[in-house]
């Protein structure tokens, strides 16, 4: 059996032991993988976009604050995945931007030399939150119990960020309807993930998915959004209840894909609006 195919099971099933495998193995980014970003238009779903009920089942349906209660100070990619998403977030965020990290806990995955004026964690391990020295205030919610940013303002925030935790979201449109709401005009989301996770917490439907057709769901919770307001174009428009803007350019960045490093992948969107890139 090749090494690459072992190191890849391993990196899927178990996430603790694969960050060891890969620090033993060395992790640094090949210098020959650019970045890759294509568009996910609105034309290129269904006209109406639907989940089954069992989608987002998971094997363990347990209240998450269990799951989550005791800290994990632990990395859930390999070194050469935070490598490469610490380089796309220095590209996409401003010292003077105000950022929301979702699903956030001891690390934001930002370079240590970039502090936003207002970054606002939102997690479920307190103790994680408190050592997270990126963000200037974090609030203890279970997103899955309750897809509400209550504690965030309207049209208060740059660019919100989600770290290979999309994937673990069973309300994933409630709580991209939320990002859209704090979101200024012309901000954008950033929902990071790879092909690593807790199987068990994981939705149901991600185990049965590849990665591209993995990011091709994701991308599908920001046009649902839309949809879920009475927008069916991808060319934006407003949200007749709030007067808000909706989802426009919605595509998949391919940080890494292939070799012994973690699969590393972006999908976001933008708020209809102008003043972010």
């Amino acid at each position: 059996m090749p090494a690459y195919f072992t190191t890849a099971r391993l990196q899927k099933q178990l996430p603790a032991f694969a960050s060891l495998l890969s620090s033993i193995m060395g992790s640094s980014p090949p210098s020959y993988f650019e970045p890759i970003t294509n568009a996910l238009p609105r034309s290129s779903y269904p006209d109406r976009i639907t989940y089954d009920m069992y989608d987002f089942r998971r094997q363990d349906e347990k209240p998450d604050t269990s799951f989550y209660e005791q800290p994990r100070f632990v990395h859930h990619i390999d070194d050469a995945a935070i490598s490469r998403l610490k380089k796309y977030y220095k590209a996409t965020i401003r010292p003077e931007y105000s950022i929301l990290d979702l699903c956030s806990s001891w690390t934001s995955h930002l370079p240590e030399d970039l502090r936003p004026a207002v970054f606002i964690g939102v997690g479920l391990n307190e103790a994680e939150l408190k050592a997270n020295k990126h963000l200037t205030s974090y609030h203890v919610r279970d997103l899955n119990e309750r897809p509400v940013l209550q504690e965030v303002e309207d049209e208060s925030v740059d660019v919100v960020i989600c770290n290979v935790s999309i994937d673990y979201l069973t309300r994933p449109v409630d709580v991209v309807g939320e990002v859209r709401r704090v979101l200024k005009e012309g901000g954008t989301a950033h929902m990071a993930f790879s092909n690593r996770c807790f199987p068990t917490k994981v939705i149901g439907k991600w185990l049965r998915m590849d990665d591209e057709a993995r990011r091709r769901w994701v991308g599908s919770y920001f046009w649902a959004d839309n949809e879920a307001v009475g927008i069916g174009s991808e060319k934006g428009g407003i949200d007749g209840k709030s007067g808000r803007g909706c989802w426009v350019d919605a595509k998949e960045v391919v940080l890494n894909e292939g070799g012994y490093d973690d699969p590393l992948y972006v999908v976001k969107a933008r708020k209809s609006g102008s003043i972010a890139t």
